[in-house]
């Protein structure tokens, strides 16, 4: 009969062993690691590839929204001005032309910009997202100057219903309301209401020209992040 002899090492491991176990194991660890990183890192910049395809539409709604409120605009300080020389005017004519012309300080045309995706960036801590410092940049620099423009056309508003207040003091609309309106359109004689509806006209006019103005700048800004996007983040 053979009797087998088993060694007193077998099943037992060096110092070699458990050293290739353990970095093995760091390995797979570390793999892992880098792996959730990378896939990580492909998530945020496909999101923020995502937000900036977005602002882009956005600004671009914006542009030609700010297009034609400059024009509309313009247009209003045009009848302005018609208003103020009716307002001075001694000619048998001039009331109905006060009539004609003071809806244009009778309204007002505020610009509103999309702020879809801004508004998600800031309340879901998409900035962080952004990792190039000039598009950060052009972005909140847009949306602070969107402030300024929207604080500028509460002004526009507020001094656009302190004239139609005082309208309703020294104009008759029912009588310029009929189909043939009369032929003497009441005007109020009252020499101080004139001369403040007058200098009220006056100033809603350079507040809608400076209006215009912040409006074309936002405009060029909005411009400028479009291309600027575009080229960073590859858009069409």
């Amino acid at each position: 009969m053979e009797v087998h002899h088993h060694s007193k090492n077998h099943g037992k491991k060096n110092w070699k062993s458990y050293a290739g176990e353990f970095l093995m194991l760091f390995l797979a660890v570390f793999c892992g690691f880098i792996a959730e990183n990378l896939r990580e890192s492909y998530v945020e910049k496909e999101r923020a590839h995502e937000y900036m395809a977005s602002m882009v539409t956005d600004l671009q709604k914006d542009t030609l929204q700010l297009t034609q409120f400059i024009r509309i605009n313009k247009k209003m300080v045009v009848g302005i001005d018609s208003l103020l020389v009716s307002l001075k005017s001694k000619e048998p004519g001039a009331a109905k032309n006060i009539y004609m012309h003071s809806r244009f300080v009778g309204i007002s045309a505020l610009f509103e910009n999309e702020n879809g995706t801004i508004t998600q960036l800031k309340n879901a801590g998409g900035l962080r997202l952004i990792k190039d410092t000039a598009c950060v940049n052009a972005i909140t620099d847009y949306e602070q100057f969107n402030t300024h423009v929207t604080k500028q056309g509460d002004a526009y508003y507020k001094s656009m219903l302190e004239i139609l207040n005082l309208m309703e003091q020294v104009l008759d609309f029912s009588g310029a309301a009929q189909q043939t309106p009369p032929a003497g359109l009441y005007v109020s004689d009252d020499a101080d209401k004139m001369r403040t509806f007058y200098n009220k006209c006056f100033i809603q006019r350079k507040i809608i020209e400076n209006y215009v103005a912040n409006l074309a700048e936002q405009k060029q800004k909005a411009v400028k992040g479009i291309e600027l996007l575009r080229k960073k983040y590859h858009l069409s």
